[in-house]
Order: C-alpha cells, then structure tokens, then sequence
C-alpha cells in the first residue's frame, strides 16, 4: 500500500530532493503505532528538507511487495533517498544491517526517523 504525501506547490518547494517512506507492518502494530511511524517519516523529511513523495507500507500478508514497489521508484530518482523509522524496517529484505548496506553501496541514502 502507497500513500502519496500532497504535497506544495513545485515552485514553492524549488528543486528539493525527493525521498521516499517505508514502514513495514508488524503482527501487533495497531493504528496509533502505524500513524507514529508515519509521524516519524514525515518528521524526517522535514527536518532534512527533503520532498517527501510516498511512503510505502508493507502489509503482513503481501510482503515484500511494497518493498519491490519501492526499490523501483526509488531507482528511477537522480537522487535516491528511503527514509524509514527505524532500521528494523528493512528487515523485509533480510539482516537489516546488511539491507541498509546494501541500499546504500547502490547509491541509495537511508534515513532512519526514530
């Protein structure tokens, strides 16, 4: 599932990099803890200056799907930024970590909110 972030008029916003969000979904995460995540994504962003295009969620039952979807947008970006509440998130793609590692020897900057 994407969210897109509405977002301020291009020219108000110059030619601010764009990032994405990803938060995966846990077994017990309730509403309150998912607009949390989101909070701390969008939280991120801001403080970076960074445009903040979507944020991707991970549903249990169709992972990794959201996280496929990511990685080709993200990809398609100059600039390629994920920002993701805490690095436990990319557990999706394997040993966390090793994720972040990875994302970022292919040009990608990770930005963990929380």
């Amino acid at each position: 599932m994407t969210s897109t972030i509405s977002s301020t008029d291009q020219h108000e916003r110059g030619n601010a990099m764009r990032a994405y969000g990803y938060i995966r979904k846990h077994f017990l995460m309730n509403e309150t803890e998912l607009a949390s995540a989101r909070k701390l994504v969008v939280d991120a962003a801001q403080s970076r200056g960074v445009q903040l295009v979507a944020i991707h969620v991970e549903e249990i039952e169709t992972s990794p799907e959201a996280f496929h979807d990511l990685l080709a947008v993200v990809m398609q970006e100059a600039q390629r930024m994920i920002i993701t509440p805490h690095v436990q998130h990319l557990e999706v793609a394997g040993d966390p970590s090793s994720v972040k590692q990875r994302l970022e020897s292919n040009g990608i900057t990770i930005v963990v909110g929380g």
